[in-house]
């Protein structure tokens, strides 16, 4: 799964992602936790990108105001056109994820400790997501996304059975084209990164509180794994 990531420098995204504009005002951030409004590059009607605030955590256009409901962070790439709630966003609403490395734990010694995975050749990448945005019951804007999860790597598969689905460059258009609306063209763009293309370390357990948020939170206690 993917719980927690960093994104160290959002000035880039515009170059990075190639946007037309970019007009958001954002801080470094070394601990992206669900529920925060974070940036998410989406393909615009005219064609253009475009970076947007959004919430990490998917929420359902069928929520009811004031009950607490289901906001997924992420969604597995093996499901995705068989459930009701992501089928949609699937064919129309995909979106880009920009991060510079994510938070893996792994259970050693009766306790998970905590790793950053990054990919060296690619200060900021790309992982795939999944948004919606629609008007809420009280007329306000709800803007959230999903990242997708799919199995890992031989990497990720020493810390988790899970990991984020990172996007090639060269799949980074296909994956936002609007003009893309079948499903199953995009699926098979939803597969493990290569293991050899990137790292892991482990870092302090104080990336453990979402307060903490600061570039200690990556810097390495131990060895490499790649």
């Amino acid at each position: 799964m993917c719980g927690r990531y960093v994104l160290k420098a959002p000035e880039d995204i515009s170059e990075r992602f190639q946007l037309k504009q970019f007009t958001l005002h954002l801080d470094p951030v070394y601990n992206a936790a669900p529920t925060m409004e974070l940036p998410v590059v989406v393909e615009n009607e005219t064609g253009d990108r475009e970076a947007k605030l959004m919430q990490w955590g998917l929420v359902p256009r069928w929520s009811k105001p004031g009950t607490k409901s289901v906001a997924p962070i992420n969604a597995r790439a093996e499901t995705l056109i068989e459930k009701p709630m992501f089928r949609s966003l699937i064919a129309r609403k995909r979106c880009i994820v920009p991060a510079s490395g994510f938070y893996e734990w792994k259970q050693q010694q009766g306790r998970k400790q905590p790793y950053f995975v990054s990919l060296p050749d690619d200060p900021t990448f790309a992982l795939a997501g999944l948004y919606d945005e629609f008007a809420g019951n009280d007329g306000h804007p709800i803007a959230s996304y999903t990242i997708v999860t799919t199995t890992p790597n031989d990497l990720m598969a020493t810390l988790h059975n899970r990991m984020p689905v990172i996007l090639p460059r060269a799949d980074e258009e296909e994956w936002l084209s609007r003009n893309v609306i079948d499903p199953h063209q995009v699926e098979r763009l939803l597969v493990p990164y290569p293991a050899g293309a990137m790292t892991a370390w482990p870092v302090s357990p104080a990336v453990n509180n979402t307060r903490n948020d600061n570039p200690t939170l990556i810097e390495p206690i131990g060895d490499a794994t790649a």
